[in-house]
This record gives C-alpha cells, structure tokens and sequence, in this order.
C-alpha cells in the first residue's frame, strides 16, 4: 500500500463533504475538538496499558488494557493523521509542506543530520 498526503487531501475533503456532510459547513472548532478527540483516546489506550504494565488495576471505561490490540492503536493513529489533514486543508496548508518545513528546521536549529529531501 503506498499513500503520500497530496493524494490523501482530495479524497478526504470528498468523503467530509459527501459522506459525513461536514466539510466547510463546520467551524475550526470542530475539527480541532474532533482532533483532540482522537489524540485523547489514543493517550487513554496508552495510559491504561502502562498502568497495568506497572502492576496497577486493570479497569476503566468501556474497555481494559487486556483488550487493547495494535490495531485498535493503529486506527486511533490513523484518525489523527485524517483529522490533522481536514485541519490543515481547511486553513490552506500542506500537511506535506508543513511537516517536511518543520521536520528540517528543527534539525537545522539543533544540529542533526536528518533532514526530508524536498524534492
């Protein structure tokens, strides 16, 4: 499977629009809550299982530790990255553009190596 976000971008605002009926009918509130949604639940799966890694209750909401699989994980990293995209089309910017711009200013400012290709 090979996915890079330029082709990613059309067809989530697509699905938003004619799917799910919210695109540019909501405000930036909405996506940032529904990105922080997603954030928080993953950082939940994530507190739950180190609690019980470090011998703590194995209890909680509508799930435990013990049922938390990689692909439950990996959905939740999934929505994220599609709710940043929503975001970030929504304000003009590119996913792509931004992470690259950021990833190598940040290993320029601090001296490492890394840096993404631009090209």
């Amino acid at each position: 499977m090979k996915l890079d976000l330029a082709s990613l971008r059309p067809i989530n605002v697509e699905r938003a629009r004619e799917g799910f009926k919210c695109y540019d009918n909501q405000p930036l509130t909405y996506w940032t809550t529904a990105l922080a949604g997603e954030v928080g639940e993953l950082c939940n799966m994530i507190k739950k299982m180190q609690r019980v890694e470090r011998g703590g209750v194995d209890g909680g909401s509508s799930y435990t530790a013990k049922d938390i699989t990689k692909d439950m994980l990996k959905e939740e990293i999934g929505g994220i990255a599609i709710y940043l995209d929503l975001l970030a089309s929504l304000l003009d910017i590119s996913l792509e553009e931004a992470i690259v711009e950021t990833f190598n200013g940040k290993s320029l400012k601090y001296g490492f190596s890394q840096l993404i290709d631009k090209s």
